[in-house]
């Protein structure tokens, strides 16, 4: 269903009753559902990634894996504390009425839009730090940087390949969430004013 559609529907609903629109509510809960989902995500993400990488550098015994190990560490202790942070207050709504699951609709779309910025400078915090490290200890003979940037492997193939296509979701997921919240807007407007009229 299209937004505009979604938004016809919603409003006949909220204007032939006062219950929370079915269409809306159904929304909220799968969306509370993806944010548990993408929870359980995180844990085992913190897991694989973390608990990999201490492995790999215990097992090892090299020193020159302790920074990846402690950067891991680091990117994800601050993935948590962003997400905890923008999560909070946004698993249900306040009360079980239109007002409260637009309202919590409204917010979530504001962290998701603010998560991306940060979702992208992590990203790029992570890829920076990667090249940099594979350049230090894994190109031997090392090679001229640039020359080992543009396409001097697979893997280096590989991590572009997946920045672009990162890149081009995270333009992707910003104009629906966009789009997502000045629906939510007109909508919590259109309410407020049946609200106050008394309707």
């Amino acid at each position: 269903m299209n937004g505009d559609a979604e938004l016809a529907e919603w409003r006949e609903q909220w204007q032939a009753e006062t219950s929370i629109p079915a269409d809306l509510k159904r929304k909220v809960e799968r969306h509370s559902l993806l944010m548990k989902v993408g929870l359980a995500g995180d844990v085992l993400v913190t897991l694989v990634i973390g608990g990999g990488t201490s492995v790999w550098a215990w097992r090892d015994h090299d020193a020159n894996l302790v920074p990846v190990a402690i950067a891991a560490w680091v990117f994800l202790v601050l993935a948590w504390v962003f997400v905890l942070l923008a999560n909070r207050g946004l698993w249900s709504p306040s009360a079980t009425d239109a007002v409260s699951f637009v309202d919590l609709s409204i917010r979530r779309c504001r962290s998701a839009l603010a998560t991306i910025w940060f979702a992208a400078a992590l990203f790029l915090a992570e890829i920076v730090f990667g090249l940099t490290w594979s350049y230090l200890h894994l190109a031997q003979p090392r090679a001229e940087l640039v020359a080992w940037l543009l396409f001097s492997s697979y893997r280096i193939d590989i991590v572009w390949g997946i920045t672009v296509a990162f890149f081009i979701g995270v333009v992707w997921y910003r104009r629906k969430k966009s789009a997502e919240l000045v629906r939510l807007l007109a909508f919590a407007n259109e309410i407020g004013r049946f609200v106050k009229n008394g309707q």
